[in-house]
């Protein structure tokens, strides 16, 4: 088998159709499976599921564990030389399998990464991670800088870290399998269609949002050992101090929002020279110098509800 296509399904009965006929009407000479684990739905997901039993290999579970631990079961269920991933609520474009997979014959490379298009309500946003490039291991800044989606990647078998029981399980899994590859080719195609929900987990905020720490406390080590620091620091800057923070002051949190800003400078006492920073967009730069100069009162104007 060359690919096995993992997706893990919870309470997706409104997308798991168009999901489904996506990735099963490949364009394609490679062959490919396609393992679906429904992750203990409430809904009809597991009966729409059943439909497709002939062309997709199902795999039932009794407790809903998240989708880190569905997808590794996946891992263990796939007989593929490579993986891919797709999430319900997404699609792909027919040649999503094809492109990936001979791009990674092509190059020898144990991992693909593809540009997305993000899509919320009937609006399309084109998002490209960057030209195609080649990146051998010891080489991959660049990389360490995308944004850390199962989704948008092929990755050989044998190399594949398995996914942490928390929310930010991309973060660990995929940074941790990048710095373990031999070779990384970016591609310029957008093949997945990422679709946005106002339900998604990463979008609303609980206490799960505080993963987002214990993702970076277990991958700080692999970052420094492999002399990835200033990538480390960056991804505290941009999780934290960015999207978590300004998460927090949405929500009436400053306190809270306050304390995550301390929590980072204990580490990254300099965080603001970090290079990066030069290279995000003037909204965010002009945010991260009130954020330095502690102008709580300014932000809390612009991003209050």
């Amino acid at each position: 088998m060359n690919v096995s296509v993992i997706i893990p399904v919870y309470n997706a009965e409104a997308t798991l159709d168009k999901c489904l006929q996506s990735i099963l009407k490949q364009d394609t000479k490679f062959n490919y499976e396609v393992i679906c684990i429904d992750d203990a739905s409430s809904d009809s997901s597991l009966a729409i599921l059943r439909t497709y039993k002939d062309k997709i290999k199902i795999i039932e579970q009794s407790s809903n564990r998240g989708p880190g631990p569905a997808r590794n079961k996946g891992i263990k269920e796939a007989s593929g030389d490579y993986l891919m991933f797709i999430d319900s609520d997404d699609y792909v474009s027919s040649n999503f399998v094809d492109k990936m997979y001979q791009t990674a014959l092509d190059y020898e490379a144990e991992m693909v990464i593809c540009n997305f298009v993000r899509v919320e309500e009937d609006k399309k946003v084109y998002v490209n991670k960057g030209e195609f490039n080649i990146y051998e291991k010891g080489s991959i800044n660049e990389v360490l800088l995308m944004e850390f989606h199962s989704c948008n990647r092929i990755i050989k078998k044998d190399i594949m870290t398995l996914y942490p029981d928390i929310l930010y399980e991309d973060v660990v899994s995929i940074s941790k399998t990048a710095i373990r590859a031999k070779k990384i080719v970016k591609i310029e195609d957008y093949l997945y269609y990422y679709v946005y929900r106002d339900g998604s987990t990463t979008r609303t905020l609980d206490e799960r949002n505080l993963d987002i720490l214990k993702a970076y406390e277990r991958i700080n080590d692999d970052f420094i050992k492999n002399n990835y620091q200033s990538e480390l620091e960056f991804l505290y800057v941009n999780g934290l101090l960015v999207d978590l923070f300004i998460k927090l002051v949405k929500v009436g949190k400053m306190k809270e929002a306050k304390k995550i800003k301390k929590d980072v400078e204990k580490v990254y006492p300099n965080w603001y020279q970090n290079k990066y920073l030069k290279e995000v967009k003037l909204s965010k730069r002009l945010y991260l110098f009130c954020l330095k100069h502690d102008m709580y009162r300014t932000i809390e104007r612009v991003f209050r509800r």
